[in-house]
């Protein structure tokens, strides 16, 4: 019998169970570790905010969907990894004390690290988060007149919610940033070719942010943020009169003393989601210290990976399964405008981009499956 100790309830940490309990028999026990027994679908919490749908089309019962899959769930926070004796100190709901295991996953998702940006927590909003985002939306529906600032601080690592906030402000406000009532302004604190990785995608997204009479400003690293002004690092003072921003990530403060993290907190692992330096233990999803952004289905394969190579370890053969670094998103520009990216970040030969209404669409259909498939 092997234990396999999964801490972690985000997009890694559950379908890295999902995957174990389909292939392993009950002989072995697969616990979960969460703080929280709900699991929330982040990619719709730009859709939330804007009022296309309700906090129970994208929160479902983690606990509930475990049990469903013979996953013991213990709700709690991970405080210490204890390597050598295969023990992890949990405080929670429902444990107060160690909890041992064979093979370890790390699935802990990254911090929002607000206070790197002093002023963040007074003066500017964010969307991640189901309270956030319907904090947002309320400013949003009874903003009358000024400007509109979305954005990313240096470290943020996600630029897709950025991008679909701007273009959802441009189809509220229309007919008011036509008469120059409302202006709406997207910063990057580098390229937007940064923000993707590498991918080159800066003339279509630009195109498409000019035909929303969407402003942009590259190069903006945000250092401090004021009641109504944002200031660079490069010395940039821009008006706002709301202020939607990314914070930086950072990953967890508990794993830098066990010589396994980058400077920011993220876990350092090879091309079989392995950890370096640690037997037994993988790691996936937003903890993990790849570069490029973070994105919810680089979670989902770093966790397949990860348990394939598990179940491997556990029938007695070598892992085998490799981890491709690339990106496949949807920009839902609600329209036209809307844009697939498939681009290999250690690759970049590997490159498409499309652009239509088409995509919009697909990417309603494939989170709504999503959600069925995985816990709605």
């Amino acid at each position: 019998m092997a234990r396999i100790l999964i801490l972690g309830g985000g997009f890694a940490g559950l379908v890295v169970a999902e995957k174990l309990a389909a292939a392993l028999d009950d002989s072995h026990q697969i616990t979960l570790v969460a703080p929280n027994k709900n699991f929330t679908f982040y990619p719709a919490l730009v859709q939330l905010a804007f009022g296309k749908c309700e906090s129970d089309d994208i929160i479902f019962d983690l606990s509930a969907r475990l049990r469903e899959l013979g996953v013991r769930f213990v709700q709690g926070e991970m405080i210490r990894i204890h390597h050598g004796r295969r023990k992890v100190d949990v405080a929670g709901e429902d444990l107060d004390g160690e909890i041992g295991y064979d093979y370890l996953v790390i699935a802990t998702g990254r911090r929002l690290a607000t206070e790197k940006t002093p002023g963040f927590f007074e003066n500017a909003q964010h969307l991640l988060g189901v309270k956030a985002a319907l904090r947002f939306g309320e400013l949003v529906r009874n903003f009358r007149e000024g400007k509109i600032i979305v954005g990313m601080c240096p470290d943020a690592r996600l630029p897709v919610p950025v991008c679909e906030t701007a273009f959802a402000l441009a189809k509220q406000f229309e007919s008011q940033m036509r008469d120059n009532r409302i202006r709406v302004s997207v910063i990057f604190p580098e390229s937007v070719e940064d923000a993707f990785g590498g991918a080159n995608l800066h003339k279509e997204l630009e195109a498409a942010f000019e035909r929303h009479n969407i402003s942009v400003h590259y190069d903006v690293p945000i250092r401090e943020i004021s009641f109504n002004e944002v200031i660079s690092a490069n010395k940039h003072r821009i008006k706002c009169d709301l202020l939607m921003l990314v914070p930086p990530f950072q990953g967890n403060a508990a794993l830098s003393r066990m010589a396994i993290t980058d400077d920011h907190n993220f876990i350092i692992v090879d091309d079989l989601m392995r950890v370096e330096g640690l037997k037994n233990a993988y790691a996936a999803g937003d903890i993990v210290s790849f570069n490029g952004p973070k994105l919810a289905h680089m979670a989902v394969r770093q966790a397949e990976v990860a348990a394939a190579n598990i179940v491997s370890e556990i029938n007695g053969m070598e892992p085998a399964k490799f981890y491709y670094h690339e990106i496949a998103t949807i920009i839902d520009a609600a329209g036209p405008d809307s844009l697939y990216l498939h681009y290999g970040i250690w690759d970049d030969s590997l490159y498409r981009l499309k652009t239509g209404r088409f995509w919009g669409w697909a990417k309603e259909a494939h989170d709504a499956v999503w959600r069925r498939r995985h816990g709605q």
